[in-house]
C-alpha cells in the first residue's frame, strides 16, 4: 500500500511517500521524494530500501519525524534550538568557509579542518546518530560563532571514568568551542544550556564533560551549568581529567 504526505518546511512544500512496498519506495526515491518505510513484523521478507526511515504505524509519523525524513532527503540541517541570540543547528558544506583555524580547539575540532571531513561528517554523524557537533550561529547576523553539541564519550585509558560510569551503555558528553573573536559574550553558556535541554529530552537524561583540572574557565562554566565532579584521573604527571556529570532529573 502507498500512503501520501505533504509538509512544508522552509517555506517550500515536499511530497514523502509511506509505503510497506520496495518498488514503490524505489520509484519514488528515484523522482526525488523523501520516503519512508511501513515495516510488518510478520514478513521476513520485506524489502524497504531505499527507506532510510522505517515506521511501524502510521501513527507514528508526526510533523516532526515527517520534517526531519525530509531535510534529510532534502540535505537541509536540522535546527536544534533557537536562544534569545543563538540558532543551533546542524552544520552545512557552506560552513566550512567560516571555521577559522584555531589549534587551541583541540581533537573534536579536527573534523572541521578539512572540507570534505566536514561533508563526510554531516552525512554520517547526524543521519546515524541523530545528534553530533552543531552550528552555533548569531541569528541576528547569520555569522557562525563556534559549535556546540553531543558526542560519544572515548574513554580508552581512562579507567577511572569507566568504573564510575559503567552502568551507562552509550555515554555521551557535552563539547563545545566559542570562536576567538566572539569570547566574552556570554555564547558558550547559552549555547551549552540549549544544547543541554535538547540533548535531555532527545539523547539522554545524563551527560558528561571531561575537563582539564587546570581550565578555571571551563570548570567554572560546568559547574554554573549543573555538572558536578565525579572523578579524576590519575596518571603520571599529565595534566588531570576531571570527570563531571549533568543529570536532568
Amino acid at each position: 500500500m502507498i500512503w501520501e504526505r505533504e509538509i512544508t518546511v522552509e517555506g517550500k512544500i515536499f511530497q514523502v511517500t509511506i509505503s510497506d512496498n520496495h518498488e514503490a519506495l524505489r520509484s519514488a526515491f528515484a523522482e526525488g521524494r523523501a520516503v519512508v518505510g511501513l515495516w510488518d513484523r510478520e514478513r521476513a521478507d520485506q524489502n524497504l530500501a531505499p527507506a532510510a526511515y522505517v515506521v511501524e504505524k502510521l501513527e507514528d509519523l508526526d510533523d516532526a519525524f515527517v520534517e526531519r525524513v525530509v531535510r534529510r532527503r532534502a540535505g537541509l540541517p536540522w535546527n536544534i534550538a533557537k536562544t534569545q541570540r543563538l540558532t543551533i543547528r546542524e552544520f552545512v558544506p557552506q560552513d566550512f568557509a567560516d571555521i577559522p583555524y584555531e589549534p587551541e580547539a583541540g581533537k573534536p575540532g579536527a573534523i572541521f579542518l578539512k572540507e570534505e571531513t566536514l561533508k563526510d561528517y554531516i552525512r554520517h554523524q547526524y543521519v546515524f546518530y541523530e545528534y553530533g557537533i552543531w552550528a552555533v550561529v548569531d541569528h541576528v547576523t547569520g555569522q557562525l560563532v563556534g559549535k556546540a553539541g553531543i558526542t560519544n564519550l572515548e574513554l580508552t585509558g581512562q579507567e577511572e571514568f569507566l568504573r564510575v560510569i559503567k552502568n551507562n551503555d552509550t555515554p555521551v558528553e557535552l563539547g563545545y568551542h566559542i570562536f576567538s573573536p566572539y569570547r566574552q559574550q556570554g555564547y558558550g553558556k547559552e549555547a551549552c544550556m540549549a544544547v543541554l535541554s535538547y540533548a535531555a529530552l532527545a539523547v539522554s537524561e545524563r551527560i558528561y564533560a571531561r575537563i582539564d583540572e587546570q581550565n578555571l574557565t571551563s570548570i567554572k562554566l560546568a559547574e554554573d551549568l549543573g555538572f558536578r565532579l565525579i572523578a579524576r584521573t590519575h596518571s603520571g604527571s599529565a595534566p588531570r581529567l576531571c570527570l563531571y556529570e549533568w543529570n536532568c532529573s
